[in-house]
């Protein structure tokens, strides 16, 4: 069982990783308008076009998973870390 507690920890950590992220580039956007070195941002990602058609409703879904990194989102995921190796 504690290949369970590790495994557990491990997505604990990526979903810290993960939400720290967001925030820093929600930051990181937001304060742009002051700080314009901080709206410099790259894409990292991939699309994958993903075509659902349903007969019925005739719907079309894509799925595409693009990451853009600034600043303050590198901080957020090392704060993130931080946070997660001092609870």
């Amino acid at each position: 069982m504690t290949w369970l507690r590790r495994n557990k920890n491990l997505w604990y950590l990526a979903a810290l990783v993960l939400i720290f992220a967001v925030i820093g580039s929600f930051l990181g956007s937001f304060l742009s308008s002051w700080l314009p070195v901080l709206g410099n941002s790259k894409s990292i990602g991939f699309k994958i076009p993903v075509n659902l058609v349903l007969d019925v409703l005739n719907l079309k879904f894509f799925l595409s998973v693009n990451l853009r990194i600034n600043f303050l989102s590198i901080i957020g995921m090392l704060l993130g870390i931080y946070v997660y190796y001092k609870r």
